[in-house]
C-alpha cells in the first residue's frame, strides 16, 4: 500500500490529472455554448418566454456581429401592434425545447424601452 502512495504524488501523474481536469472542463464549456450555435435566421419567430413562463413576445429580428454570431435579439412583445421591439442579449437567452426563455419577468420586458428599428 505504500508504494501506491509514492506513484500517486509523483509529479507526472498530478500533472496528467491536472491536464484531464483542464480538458474536461474545456469540453464542458464547448458543449455548454453549442446550444448558442444556431444560426441567427432559424431564431427568427421563435417564441420567447419569460422566467415563469408566460410569453413575452416572438424574436422578429437578429442583429449579427462582424463573424455571423448573434449579438442582440430584437423580440416583438405579444399584444399590441403599436408597441415596438425590446432589444435582449443573445447570450442572456436560453434554449429550452423548441423556446427561448429570457431572465425576465413579464413587468420587467414591458418596462423596457422599445427600439426603433429600420426596415429591412
Amino acid at each position: 500500500m505504500r508504494g501506491f502512495d509514492i506513484i500517486v504524488r509523483t509529479p507526472i501523474y498530478v500533472g496528467m490529472k491536472r491536464m484531464k481536469m483542464t480538458t474536461g472542463a474545456l469540453l464542458g464549456l464547448l458543449l455548454a455554448g453549442a446550444a448558442h450555435a444556431q444560426p441567427a435566421s432559424s431564431l427568427e419567430g421563435k417564441i420567447v418566454r419569460g422566467q415563469s413562463g408566460t410569453v413575452l413576445g416572438y424574436v422578429e429580428r437578429v442583429i449579427t456581429r462582424r463573424d455571423g454570431t448573434p449579438a442582440q435579439v430584437l423580440v416583438r412583445p405579444k399584444g399590441p401592434a403599436a408597441a415596438g421591439p425590446r432589444s435582449l442579449a443573445y447570450k442572456s437567452l436560453k434554449f429550452e425545447g423548441g423556446d427561448l426563455t429570457a431572465p425576465l419577468t413579464q413587468a420587467e420586458f414591458n418596462a423596457m424601452p422599445a427600439v426603433q428599428v429600420a426596415p429591412k
